[in-house]
């Protein structure tokens, strides 16, 4: 802005002295020539006067007057008769110009009138300011007189006026210069202070001050710059206080909160709702509802709000970016200045989908448990009516039906076996009860134990175990179930002549088990539901190998009690591999 100015400055004063100059040029110009005219006028009606009284008029005559007058006005002089031939001249011969009556001043001399002319003149060379007045006189063809003067003086006094002008700016210039840019920088400072303050101010830097003191509107302006920005600075800071204390309890809720403008454009969406819909605040941020959340029921409970100020909560479920179900509440945003007023929707969006899932798998498990109890009960109370209705007399039919009795008895105490194994290892009191586990020992007594069974079907049991597996903490009994489940589904599900291949090996971190049969395998459909209570991929298959449907179950709560995971790979036709990985301390991974 001060360079800008200082240039304004000098360029005005530049325009000043110029318009000055040309103007006192242009009127020196104007001057002269009026001078130059009232001479030659008047020196143009003497001759006229002192050439009427000669009696001799001849053309030598007139052109001996002419140089007569020439010396003694200091101007050439030139007669013309009435057919505007020269016939006398004080400059040139006469007899060799050519004839004048075109020339404007001579036609206004023969018009009656004096003719004022400039123009370049051929005869002598150079720019010529030339008079020419009436003259008449009986028994004379004299008709003009006329006086020219060489204009070439006036260009020289041109020149030095123009010399000792542009020497005058220069040296106005230089002064100028000098007080311009004091008179400039001190007007241009305060400018220049609080331009940065704001520019400060602007970047975030609020209270920022400007430290000058005059006694005119800028000192005002400094006086009041510097409350406004104190005022700013208290503002802001209680505003970002309340912000961060707002955000900071927005985003800590476990529940998801969705803020829409009146236009139903997302205005604020906190960390929970972007984990739920798989969302970046800076990504959808003055985005539509509809444009983020596919859910024409949602976008109804909005409208409603909207337009009829109904407050709701409603269960919704979305599919993207995967299944949820979603409780949903939406209150209207108001102003406390005006609270009916409202400005746009909060949505709290509760995710239930879990929850909904424990319920329906509740549910499941307690139809599940009365239908695996009423069966076997059934088929008991049912042999033992037929025994007391006299089958009992019958040896052969009563040894039978009490084979059965026993089969259905043991099928529910494995069943109760299980189900208080599951509720024993869910219980996390039991947890604390826990002792080192020698892994290699306990691998091999379950390979012993279920090699029996093993060799029945002409299953084979390949041991890969690494024997320097590390010990971990935990219960060595569920331990040893959660291997003895693994391997006695692959017997179960493998057709005769198979193999089981178990595999141990320990990590930096983790201690690895792998349980690989070459059975029937598992459609990909069932993996993810594979470890739910009483969930059977082949119920009849399963009934039929004397499965309770919990065992799998049993295996995935161990698993998580010595708070390792577990993963399933298969294929039908060709078997089905269960790894599972156990942490080990972290004195175990430094050795």
């Amino acid at each position: 802005m001060q360079r800008r100015i200082f240039i304004a400055f000098i360029t005005l004063l530049l325009i000043g002295v110029l318009t000055t100059g040309i103007l006192a040029l242009s009127l020196f110009r104007v001057q002269y020539f009026n001078d130059i005219e009232d001479k030659l006028v008047t020196n143009s009606n003497l001759i006229s006067e002192f050439i009427y009284q000669q009696e001799d008029l001849s053309k030598d005559r007139l052109n001996e007057l002419a140089s007569v007058y020439s010396k003694k006005t200091d101007a050439r002089v030139t007669l013309i008769d009435k057919n505007g031939w020269v016939v006398g001249d004080s400059h040139a011969d006469y007899r060799e110009l050519e004839n004048h009556i075109n020339r404007p001043e001579v036609q206004e001399a023969m018009n009656g009138e004096i003719g004022v002319v400039k123009r370049f003149s051929k005869s002598v060379d150079t720019d010529m300011f030339y008079v020419a007045i009436p003259f008449s006189r009986e028994g004379s063809d004299l008709s003009a007189i006329r006086l020219s003067v060489s204009i070439k003086e006036l260009e020289e006094i041109n020149k030095t006026i123009l010399k000792y002008i542009v020497i005058s700016i220069l040296a106005g210039l230089f002064v100028a210069f000098i007080l311009g840019f004091r008179f400039v920088h001190t007007v241009t400072e305060p400018i220049k202070q609080l331009t940065n303050a704001t520019k400060k101010i602007s970047q975030g830097n609020f209270g920022e001050k400007v430290y000058f003191r005059t006694e005119d509107e800028l000192g005002t302006l400094a006086e009041n710059f510097n409350v406004m920005s104190q005022e700013l600075h208290d503002t802001i800071e209680e505003l970002q206080q309340s912000n961060t204390k707002i955000k900071a309890t927005l985003t800590s809720m476990i529940n998801g909160v969705l803020a829409l403008d009146s236009s139903k454009k997302v205005m604020f969406i906190n960390p929970t709702a972007e984990k739920i819909f798989d969302l970046k605040e800076e990504e959808i941020k003055g985005k539509h509802i509809l444009e983020i959340i596919r859910n024409n029921v949602l976008d109804d409970l909005i409208h409603k709000l909207l337009h009829e100020s109904v407050t709701s909560k409603e269960e919704i479920e979305v599919f993207e970016p995967e299944h949820r179900i979603l409780n949903v509440y939406t209150n209207p945003i108001t102003l406390t200045t005006d609270p009916n007023r409202s400005i746009g929707v909060l949505i709290l969006i509760q995710d239930v989908t879990e929850i909904r899932k424990l319920e329906r798998m509740r549910k499941d498990f307690v139809a599940n448990v009365s239908h695996e109890l009423k069966t076997p009960l059934t088929s008991i109370k049912g042999f033992i009516e037929t025994l007391k209705n006299g089958a009992a007399e019958e040896k052969a039919v009563r040894d039978k039906f009490l084979d059965i009795i026993d089969i259905e008895a043991n099928r529910l105490t494995a069943l109760i076996h299980d189900l208080l194994l599951l509720s024993e290892i869910e219980n996390k009191n039991n947890r604390f009860n826990e002792q080192e586990i020698d892994t290699n020992k306990a691998i091999v007594e379950v390979i012993q134990f279920l090699s029996g069974m093993a060799k029945q079907k002409g299953i084979t049991i390949v041991d890969k175990i690494n024997n320097n597996l590390p010990s971990i903490c935990g219960n060595r009994g569920w331990f040893k179930q959660m291997l003895i489940n693994l391997i006695d589904n692959g017997i179960k599900y493998t057709p005769d002549g198979g193999s089981i291949t178990i595999t141990g090996y320990s990590t930096n971190r983790e201690l690895i088990f792998k349980i690989k049969d070459t059975g029937i395998g598992i459609d990909s459909d069932h993996i993810n539901r594979l470890f739910e209570r009483f969930y059977r991929v082949d119920k009849a298959r399963s009934r039929q190998v004397g499965g309770t449907g919990l065992g799998l179950a049993i295996v995935k709560h161990i698993v998580l009690s010595l708070k390792g995971n577990i993963s399933v790979k298969s294929e039908i036709n060709k078997g089905t591999e269960f790894t599972i990985a156990l942490p080990l301390k972290k004195e175990q991974t430094n050795k």
